[in-house]
């Protein structure tokens, strides 16, 4: 069966950078490795940001280099102006990931920039680059459905701003939901506002579950036609881009839980689930601690009990 949902997992770069320790390239690179055999065709692995600002992603070359290539797999890198935008070509990154904020405060607290200059003067070099190269370029546009600072994003400045990214020749804009801030109803109301958009924009969704309600933001989305999901294995996962900390112990959906989702649903991921969560077992090995996903938990716990067979259950009638 042809795949009818992308999942897109985040881990080996938002999850393991989060990490207290200094997790070496070789590990990013086995787990990156892990999710790309069970049939994650897409995953955010690097970021090549200043090893001044993020030293826990000094190594992203590192990284892409020794990742396994296959025309299954998209290995993708986080490049937030031309610099890194350079770097990350010269090993061959397979896609580009760029970053802008859907109001001013949160673009200046990721960016250090406002939206304008984003737009106009960080991103007309780095589409030039790539264009160059032929490599596709993912948005990622933070605080889509709120923002800590502003509070609710307006649909018609959200709407404009994702024709102007499809003008400059976006083919992807994942709308994360950065701080949590997003609602079923929400999310129904911001799809369809989109629906006017350029048919050739894909649209992806990053819900973080901070206030519990990620699974059925997926769900809106998914019933409103979005067919392209961002999730972290296991749940692995730190403070976003830009966000205020907040103790809350997960940010990310875990990719096995949203797999597990889609199978009950009917719905083709074409991710082997038991690879997935035996993947989660290593996951929570790097992790040091046990990772907030509920797949493998469930799992465990059904490992552990003996079910009675059906004689016994007639007989107990």
């Amino acid at each position: 069966m042809a795949r009818e949902v992308i999942i897109v997992d985040t881990a080996p770069r938002d999850g393991l950078g989060a990490l207290p320790r200094k997790v070496p390239a070789s590990e990013k690179v086995a787990l990156a490795s892990y999710l790309a055999e069970v049939g994650v065709s897409k995953i955010d692995c690097a970021a090549f940001t200043h090893p001044r600002l993020r030293p826990e992603y000094a190594d992203a070359e590192q990284v892409i280099e020794a990742l396994p290539r296959n025309p299954n797999t998209t290995f993708l890198g986080i490049a937030p102006n031309e610099v890194a935008c350079r770097r990350a070509l010269s090993v061959d990154v397979d896609e580009i990931g760029i970053l802008i904020g859907a109001t001013e405060s949160f673009n200046k607290s990721v960016l250090g920039t406002n939206i304008k200059e984003t737009l106009f003067k960080t991103f007309p070099p780095i589409f030039q680059a790539c264009n160059e190269k032929e490599k596709p370029i993912r948005v990622y546009l933070l605080a889509a459905f709120g923002c800590e600072y502003e509070g609710k994003v307006p649909t018609k400045s959200l709407v404009e701003l994702i024709h102007k990214l499809g003008f400059m020749g976006a083919k992807e804009i994942s709308l994360v939901d950065s701080t949590g801030m997003a609602n079923p109803k929400l999310v129904r109301e911001t799809i369809r506002a989109l629906d006017k958009r350029d048919g050739e924009i894909n649209i992806a969704v990053h819900f973080h579950n901070t206030r519990g309600l990620a699974m059925a933001n997926i769900l809106a989305a998914y019933e409103e036609g979005v067919r392209i999901f961002d999730s972290a294995l296991g749940g692995l996962s730190g403070t976003p881009f830009g966000a205020p900390k907040m103790n809350i112990g997960s940010w990310n959906v875990a990719t096995e839980d949203l797999v597990y989702l889609f199978e009950q649903m009917g719905v083709n991921t074409g991710i082997d689930l038991d690879g997935l969560i035996d993947a989660v077992r290593f996951a929570e090995e790097l992790a040091g601690e046990e990772l907030p996903g509920h797949m493998l938990r469930a799992r465990v716990a059904l490992d552990r009990q003996s079910l009675p067979s059906a004689s016994a259950l007639t007989k107990i009638v």
